[in-house]
Formats: structure tokens, sequence, C-alpha cells
């Protein structure tokens, strides 16, 4: 509700000075009629800002100012390379400064939603290890109420390709779109749903681990690290060597489906704990068979005891929904 409040509050009163101070927008305009484009600007901030408040229109409008703000941002990078002076401002660490701050502004209103999405990715390459450790301690470490399967704490090892990332109206962008990803994870019920909670996100893509710290507050680290699948899947870290084979069969086992199935993940931000939703059809698994281990990644948060069992997954499209104050 606060953030809501203060996104409507920003672009009202932008929306307001565009008509009572059109003058202090027109350095940024190129072209056209300037106090025609202002008063337009003007109005359509205005009925964004109020339509955030309904319950019929809150998401398009929403979705609508994650739009505006990046309709936007061409006109400040315009300003920033000509060091046009804008409302008294003209040094350029200042201007760029304000460029970047467009970016938080379309993810703010992205976060907005109630049903639209924010983020979606292709996840390839997908190798489970699971394995079963003590529960008591392993409730230790966890901030939210473990899940057992069968009475058994389960804790996994995941490495990846995570792919075509994109955001709402932008395509996937070469050199930002793909990265590979290790992370470890464990299995949580918060409010009655059950979910994932990851101890840590390693991705090999530095712009990445900072989007996802930065706006997702997930616990991503930068590393380097190679995965390949060709005659057998090999993945390569400083704290984690594994090989394995892939095999044909397709296997859908309760225990797989309790691990796979769940559609949300939690972590904290700040002092409080945010919840994603995920949006995926249920995932294809293939066995998978473990041929080599050389484990040092796990070992920085707790002991594992017994492997349970290794499955694979080619290609799974998800899309996340804006992560939730729970």
């Amino acid at each position: 509700m606060v953030l809501k409040a203060l996104l409507s509050l920003v672009l009202f009163v932008a929306g307001v000075l565009h008509l009572v101070r059109p003058e202090l927008f027109n350095p940024a305009i190129p072209f056209g009629p300037k106090l025609l484009i202002n008063y337009g600007s003007g109005l359509f901030e205005i009925i964004l800002a109020l339509s955030l408040w309904s319950r019929r229109l809150g998401d398009t409008a929403a979705r609508g100012a994650a739009l505006w703000f990046l309709i936007l941002t061409p006109i400040h990078i315009y300003v920033c390379v000509l060091q046009i002076p804008m409302f008294g401002i003209s040094d350029p660490v200042w201007t760029w400064l304000r460029t970047g701050f467009q970016a938080v502004l379309f993810f703010w209103a992205l976060s907005l939603q109630d049903d639209g999405w924010i983020i979606s990715q292709r996840w390839s390459d997908v190798l489970f290890l699971h394995y079963e450790v003590d529960a008591k301690t392993l409730q230790e470490k966890v901030p939210y109420p473990i899940d057992l399967f069968e009475g058994k704490a389960i804790v996994s090892i995941v490495p990846f390709v995570m792919g075509r990332i994109r955001f709402p109206f932008l395509p996937p962008v070469p050199g930002l779109s793909k990265l590979i990803e290790l992370n470890l994870r464990t299995y949580v019920r918060v409010g009655g749903r059950p979910a994932v909670y990851f101890f840590t996100l390693d991705a090999n893509h530095l712009p990445g681990v900072l989007i996802a710290r930065s706006f997702f507050s997930l616990p991503y680290r930068w590393r380097r690290m190679k995965l390949n699948h060709q005659e057998k899947y090999t993945f390569e870290s400083s704290s984690l060597k594994l090989s394995a084979r892939v095999e044909d069969d397709l296997i859908s086992s309760d225990f797989d489906r309790w691990c796979t199935e769940r559609y949300a993940l939690v972590t904290k931000w700040f002092r409080g704990d945010l919840m994603g939703i995920v949006e995926h059809q249920p995932w294809t698994l293939q066995r998978a068979q473990l041929l080599n281990l050389e484990d040092h990644f796990s070992k920085e948060y707790l002991a594992l005891n017994k492997f349970i069992g290794a499955t694979y997954a080619k290609n799974l499209d998800v899309r996340f929904r804006p992560f939730k104050m729970i």
C-alpha cells in the first residue's frame, strides 16, 4: 500500500507539473508541439496515478506506468548526452543517476500488479541432486517452517542454464539474457503454501546478480562456472564439480513431484518476508545417474547426509509474478 501510494504521488505530481509548469519540461522535448505534448503527458500521468487505486484497472495502470517509464528512458538519455539542464540540474553524474532511476520506477510499477508478470525465463539442462539432511539442524538454519517428505528433510543442489530472460515490453537483450546458475535449496511451507527457500544462488553473470539482489532480494553471488551437456552432463565452479549421465526414461514419482511442483519461493527482505509466485507447466523429468561429485559448495551452509537421487529436465518456461510481502 505504501509503495502504491508513493508511486501514485510521483505520477500525480509529475502530471500536475506538466499542466501548470510546462516550460520545465520543454528542454527535454526535441520535436513536435511542446505544449500539446506536455498537456497530454500530464493528463496521462494523472490518469495513471488515479487508476492505480482502481480494483478493475489497477493492474492495467501498473503495466501502463511501467511502459511509460520505459518510453521516457530515451528522453532522459537524450538529455544526458546533450547535457541539457533540467530542473536546475546539469551535472552529468546526477543526470545519469536520474536516468538510471527510470529502471527503479519501471520495476516499481510492475511490482504493483496482482496478476501480471515481472520477468520470464527459460530454464534448461536442469539437474536436481537431492539429499536427506538432519531436520533439526536444517530448521535451525532456515527462517521458515521446513516441509518434510514422509518425515524426511530434503536439500537439493541444482545447476542449470537460465536463458531467454526478459521483462515485460522488452525482448531478450543479447549478452544480458543468459546465465549459468547453481543454487542450494530446501523446501518450506509458508502460509499453507509449499515453497522453496534458497541458501544461495550462484550465477556467472554480474548484471543478473545485481538485478536479482537489488530488485528481488534474492541471495545471489557472482561466480565463474561452466556447464556442458553433450555425451554427459558436466558442471564446474570454484566450489563444485560434477558429472552425470542423463537417461532416456521419464519419471514422475511422488517424491519428484513434491520437490519440483512448487510454485512459490520465499526470501528475506530487510525485516520482512517476500513471496514470489512462479508460473509454469508441470516438470517433465528424466532419470539421471550421478557419476562424480566434488562438493565444497553445500558445506558452506550445512552437512548433507544420504544421497537420494538425481533427475534432469531439458527445458521449462517460467514467469514470475511480482514478489509480495507475506
